[in-house]
């Protein structure tokens, strides 16, 4: 019996629709590129996926389309070889006619049509002899990072580097740079292609933990300073320096402005932070990790993200606050209990609350994460915090309060938790008593 030719069941869609859809995919990649622990399904493209080199060996008429499509190679990712293998690697290139600076002048020609462009492991012996190299009109750039290798130990350089970026990036929305390339910032370039900036990163993480030298943080200051307007969203990831150092810079009048700065590592950073801020969040780290952090700078919203506590003793200790909401996101049971405490949970016998404004709290569990906590110490706290307020005011709305100038306890009003464990009847009774908006969802976020 003859063998029937096979055809495909679908037809080849349209170039243009098969351009379209590469087009909107790109878009969400081209996103991703600065995210520094991407969704789980993006990991990969995280990681620097060549796309759209997969794509165009699905088949031939993809490899036609996307060849065809200038459109799509508007990102590139570039690791430089690092420094142990730079000799060698230069000696490599020399051999084929090519130099180290080959690697970035191949970028060159086309940064007028990148949007997105990622080159780790630029450190600085790169910073000194090719920063040239990143020049040009980049009308399209919206993502650039450069990083360069994480290194054993501390940053010993005191010598200012040339200016590492020379392009015009109008359009640029988010940076992310770490110590060594911070060190050679610009102020004038900030001020000139930072005017629609949407997110700034700083990350300062090393193989080793280790203190910062002040001038290096003061001239990081002063160049952020240089940013025209507030920078919406700041990420500032593993900066250390000691208590001196706060100091000098108190002294010189330096403050990091965003109207939402993120804090990873270290929370003594939070001192150098302006006190028009609306959003702070503390990601890994131990809260009330230092007794000298005495106040938290003015914000509505305080967050907590994958923090953990030490002892609860030290509660007492802790910073004080005045915003309005709190949430807490994948934290531990220590650190719930810090915070419970803070907000007027009775503790060794007595009760006092160093964030009385607060109104709104928010517990959060992500993923595998599972939330535990005490449900008499949350109780005790919703309790405590409605006897400071008084019978007479607990009616009362924020703006009623701060009509007759009421400065005491506030209660909570607000009270949501998302990937909590089951509630019983007679206890979600309590709570729907206790708190006008009340929600408690077993389900994770």
């Amino acid at each position: 019996m003859p063998r029937k030719k096979l055809t495909h069941p679908v037809e080849p869609l349209p170039a243009e629709t098969v351009c379209s859809i590469l087009k909107f995919a790109l878009e969400n990649i081209i996103k991703d590129d600065v995210i520094t622990i991407a969704e789980a399904e993006h990991r990969v493209i995280a990681g620097g996926l060549p796309f759209p080199h997969t794509m165009a060996s699905v088949c031939k008429q993809r490899r036609d389309v996307i060849s065809s499509a200038p459109e799509l190679w508007t990102r590139i990712f570039c690791v430089m070889p690092n420094e142990s293998t730079h000799q060698a690697l230069t000696s490599q290139l020399r051999k084929a006619h090519h130099e180290v600076p080959g690697i970035l002048n191949c970028i060159a020609p086309h940064i007028g049509r990148l949007k997105s462009l990622r080159i780790r492991n630029f450190y600085s012996l790169y910073i000194k002899q090719y920063c040239n190299a990143l020049a040009g009109h980049a009308p399209q750039l919206e993502f650039l990072q450069v990083t360069g290798p994480k290194l054993l130990g501390c940053w010993t350089v005191r010598d200012r580097t040339p200016p590492l970026f020379k392009l015009d990036c109008p359009t640029l929305r988010t940076l992310h740079i770490d110590l060594k390339v911070a060190h050679s910032l610009d102020p004038q370039w900030l001020k000139d292609n930072l005017i629609n900036i949407e997110s700034v990163m700083l990350s300062f993480e090393d193989e080793l933990p280790c203190y910062y030298p002040s001038y290096l943080v003061d001239h990081i200051l002063q160049a952020l300073n240089a940013v025209p307007g507030r920078i919406p969203y700041l990420v500032i990831d593993g900066l250390q320096f000691p208590f001196q150092t706060i100091s000098n810079i108190k002294h010189k009048g330096l403050k990091i402005g965003a109207e939402k700065v993120v804090v990873r590592g270290c929370m003594k950073v939070l001192r150098i932070v302006d006190e028009y801020c609306k959003t702070i969040v503390i990601h890994d780290c131990e809260f009330a990790e230092d007794p000298r952090t005495r106040k938290l700078p003015s914000s509505n919203t305080l967050g907590f993200d994958q923090c953990f506590g030490s002892k609860l003793e030290m509660a007492p200790l802790t910073p004080s606050w005045d915003g309005d909401t709190v949430t807490i996101t994948n934290s531990d049971s220590l650190c719930l209990k810090t915070i419970f405490v803070l907000l007027g949970a009775p503790f060794q016998d007595s009760g006092c609350s160093l964030w009385p404004r607060v109104t709104t709290l928010k517990l959060v569990a992500k993923d595998d994460f599972v939330l535990k906590f005490p449900f008499k110490m949350l109780k005790a706290m919703i309790s405590s915090r409605r006897e400071a307020t008084g019978q007479e005011n607990l009616e009362k709305n924020d703006i009623e309060l701060d009509a007759i100038g009421f400065k005491g306890v506030r209660p909570i009003r607000v009270l949501h938790v998302h990937g909590g464990q089951g509630l019983l009847r007679k206890e979600r009774e309590w709570f729907e008593e206790h708190v006008t908006d009340f929600v408690w969802d077993c389900k994770k976020r």
